[in-house]
């Protein structure tokens, strides 16, 4: 028994930074409208191919300024460029595959243009008027830093997911405490960074205490009348992550006592009674429409695992399939101080069984490694080929 699906229009797309002083993707395609479906199990694509792609991760290395990020989300934009949004960002200089003269901002953009043999990307960085490198977003009048995570367009504006944090600056490798969330909303997206009118308005579903925890902003998908967001919820901090799911119409993003939340099948006002689509996941990844497959696909780090997972499920809502691995980060077998995280994967243009899968690494001796190796904290990204829909 499968599901019927009408083709329409819609909007698809990293975990937060981890190290220093300080602490922390959608892609346009065609998808269906969530259409009524049987609990029928769903499989995974099969794998042909999951191996780096060093093309790719060219495009972010620089010697000076920009040297290094991580949450890695892409946003496609109206003008069909992608904007790179990154966490935690190194500021300095790489020499001899070390790097000197570190500093750290919060968080920092880019924008690729043309793809193949034509692509190109510009790393953003925002400066001070006394030329110091800043953060591009800050909280307005309350302490701490943003993190940034998914967003989208919608009417021309740019609607960005944040979390406020703040560090007690003891340089250990999980050296934040979460506050809470805002969304950040861009004017003129098309326009440099540096040139971005924008304000922010506090988000109230956002949730963070000793018992519990709910992180939105994982990633946004804009299907037939509704925006749907998801995020992450957990009680205290050992418990596993879930999955979970909420939505508003476009007209309502802004007025947040109109969201709902996915609840075992129904949508209900309150976010205490939402339910979980999957347990055991990361606090980033990607929900990615393959047009090939009629699938979506949820691509994740599970917690402090060098093994991506992928999902698989016929609607947005599920049901999700059991996780299946898709690539396993090399990284730590030449450092066992290095981990992965942040995974998240987009279907590259002009292909229906590709998909572009990012990662973020980092260290648990944080500082001394990541400036002797100035191969940590790179953006990875690996070229996963899926056998051909039948």
């Amino acid at each position: 028994m499968t599901c019927s699906m009408t083709a329409l229009s819609s909007v698809r797309a990293a975990f937060p930074p981890i190290w220093l002083l300080a602490g922390l993707a959608l892609w346009l395609e065609p998808v269906p409208v969530q259409p009524a479906c049987s609990a029928e199990p769903t499989r995974v694509p099969t794998i042909r191919s999951a191996k780096p792609d060093p093309a790719f991760e060219r495009l972010f290395r620089r010697d000076e300024g920009w040297i290094g990020s991580d949450a890695i989300y892409s946003i496609p934009l109206p003008d069909e460029s992608w904007l790179w949004v990154f966490g935690d960002t190194l500021v300095g200089e790489v020499r001899g595959g070390r790097r000197s003269n570190v500093s750290m901002v919060n968080n920092s953009f880019g924008r690729q243009r043309g793809f193949g043999t034509d692509m190109q990307v510009e790393l953003h960085l925002q400066r001070d008027a006394q030329g110091r490198t800043t953060s591009f977003v800050t909280p307005r009048d309350k302490p701490g830093y943003f993190w940034i995570w998914d967003g989208l367009v919608v009417d021309g504006r740019l609607y960005l997911f944040t979390t406020r944090l703040i560090s007690p600056g003891t340089i250990t490798a999980f050296d934040w405490k979460l506050l809470d969330q805002s969304v950040v909303i861009v004017e003129n997206p098309l326009d440099p960074p540096a040139q971005w009118r924008h304000h922010q308005v506090d988000f109230p579903h956002g949730h963070f205490s000793e018992t519990s925890e709910y992180l939105w902003g994982l990633d946004v998908v804009q299907e037939g009348d509704w925006i749907y967001t998801f995020g992450t919820r957990r009680g205290a901090a050992t418990d596993p992550r879930e999955l979970v799911l909420a939505r508003v119409a476009p007209r309502d993003f802004l007025q947040f006592d109109r969201w709902q939340f996915h609840a075992r099948g129904e949508w209900v006002a309150d976010l205490r009674q939402s339910s979980a689509l999957a347990a055991g996941v990361g606090t980033e990844g990607s929900i990615t429409w393959l047009p090939g497959y009629r699938l979506w696909v949820y691509v994740y780090s599970p917690p402090l695992d060098a093994t991506i997972q992928i999902r698989a499920a016929r609607t947005l809502t599920g049901p999700w399939s059991d996780p299946q691995s898709l690539y396993t980060c090399p990284d730590p077998q030449r450092n066992p101080r290095i981990f992965c995280y942040a995974a998240k994967g987009r279907i590259l243009p002009g292909t229906r069984n590709e998909l572009l899968v990012s990662y973020a690494t980092n260290s648990f001796e944080m500082l001394p490694d990541v400036s002797a190796d100035a191969e940590i904290y790179q953006p990875r990204f690996v070229r996963v080929m899926l056998e051909p829909a039948r």
